[in-house]
């Protein structure tokens, strides 16, 4: 693909995300306040004709037949930073229209030079960011830079900052990040809120508060699954394959599956550096590294891709990519999208409550801490300190477990927590949590932070 194929490529597909969320009410401003434009002109005195611009979007206050904001975004596809230069001629194009308060944005695939933050926070120019979403850890039917709205953590400040000034920087989560006024955000609502507001007058201000979506409590749309409803369905699955004992058969449980719903399971080596497996809803497939490091995790990784299809998350992505931290079952996942925290939770339980069928695993844990002389003495069967007599009876019952399973220890020993089997003592010292008062505003501010810490 050429360059000028790619850069109408990279404007189709910001254009798109955009058009949806001004359709579907996702938008910064309501839907009956927003016009959106691909290519259109406007006039412009010094030339005395029409500038066209990739992309504009026209918000007007009630009661107004004419834009009060007029939006110009200007999108840059480049295989290097983007010049300071593009940006201040954007800006020279963009101040030739008159008729309302016009706000710029560039908005590029790839990060912008130093030049480019000091010129745009002086002439309140908004920075965008744009990865595709087809490469991103979720596919989410929704743009995952539209959710998050007030909600956010330091790694994503920190993933906002180094996105816009780092080329080879990744991103794992967001289709957006944006910089507006030294101010970095992986939010699409809070990108806009600064931009449209910056060097306005507090009447204006207020005026547009009539405009603004209202934010839905950034309640989870993704149903809410209690540990027992994900364990019921895990339960019939092992009935539908006539489980009995020992390690869960995965295959036959694939094969099933395979028969109901024709879902395809593939090994390829063909995957994204880092990720494990990777589902997909349509057609149904699922992706495993055909080298894992060993076959628990390859067992649990396929597990927890299953969980995804059984558990019905298809309704929210059309796509996932599991990579080590995926897996993580103690994990407190920072992010500020509620669904995907909730989606990887759901499918964590389901692959432990698949792999270890609770009756089952029940009973050969009893018969095993029997064998080796252990009982519930008010605190579980297992004590798990720094003592080398609990250290000992921990590894003794796990060890066949894991083997009997062929699961990794940490999912046993997570398992056994839950069903109040083992009481472990941890003497880590807690970090200093972050709260509403002490959370940094801008990265400059997160930085000192972190050189205090």
């Amino acid at each position: 693909m050429d360059t000028t194929k790619k850069g109408d490529d990279l404007e189709d597909k910001i254009y798109e995300l955009f058009r949806n969320d001004i359709s579907n009410g996702h938008f910064w401003a309501k839907t009956e306040c927003c016009k959106i434009y691909q290519k259109k002109g406007y006039f412009s005195k010094d030339r005395e004709k029409n500038i066209i611009f990739d992309i504009s979007i026209e918000i007007s206050l009630p009661g107004e037949k004419s834009y009060s904001s007029l939006v110009l975004i200007e999108c840059k596809h480049y295989n290097k930073k983007v010049p300071v230069g593009d940006v201040e001629s954007f800006l020279m194009k963009a101040h030739q229209v008159s008729g309302g308060n016009i706000k710029a944005i560039v908005a590029s695939n790839n990060s912008f030079q130093e030049g480019a933050f000091n010129f745009s926070r002086t002439k309140g120019i908004g920075l965008l960011r744009y990865y595709d979403r087809s490469n991103l850890e979720w596919v989410l039917h929704r743009s995952p830079s539209s959710i998050v709205s007030s909600s956010f953590s330091l790694n994503e400040l920190s993933g906002a900052y180094d996105g816009l000034h780092k080329i080879d920087y990744e991103s794992k989560y967001f289709d957006f990040f944006g910089c507006v006024n030294n101010d970095y955000t992986t939010s699409l609502k809070l990108f806009f809120s600064s931009l449209l507001k910056q060097g306005q007058e507090n009447k204006y201000i207020k005026a547009l508060e009539f405009i603004e979506t209202t934010p839905k409590n950034e309640d989870c749309t993704v149903k809410y699954l209690s540990e027992t409803e994900i364990e019921e369905i895990c339960k019939k699955l092992h009935t539908k394959i006539e489980y009995s004992y020992g390690a869960v058969p995965l295959d036959k449980i694939c094969a099933f599956l395979s028969n109901e719903h024709d879902l395809k399971v593939i090994e390829t080596s063909d995957l994204p550096k880092g990720v494990l497996g990777k589902i997909s809803f349509s057609p149904l497939v699922i992706n495993i590294l055909k080298d894992h490091e060993n076959e628990a995790r390859r067992r649990f990784t396929l597990a927890h891709e299953l969980g995804h299809f059984l558990l019905g998350h298809s309704k929210y992505m059309s796509a996932e990519m599991c990579v080590e931290s995926s897996l993580d079952l103690e994990k407190v996942n920072d992010l500020g999208i509620k669904d995907i925290m909730r989606m990887e939770w759901q499918a964590n339980q389901f692959a432990s409550y698949l792999l270890l069928p609770l009756c089952e695993f029940t009973k050969t844990f009893n018969s095993i801490a029997l064998r080796n002389g252990l009982s519930n003495r008010g605190f579980g069967v297992l004590y798990l300190d720094n003592q080398k007599c609990n250290q000992d009876a921990y590894f003794n019952v796990t060890s066949p477990l894991m083997k009997r399973y062929n699961v990794s220890r940490k999912v046993i020993k997570i398992r056994l927590k839950k069903l109040g089997y083992i009481k472990e003592v941890s003497f880590q010292k807690p970090n200093k949590a972050f709260s509403v008062g002490n959370f940094p505003q801008n990265f400059a501010e997160m930085r000192r932070y972190k050189a205090k810490k």
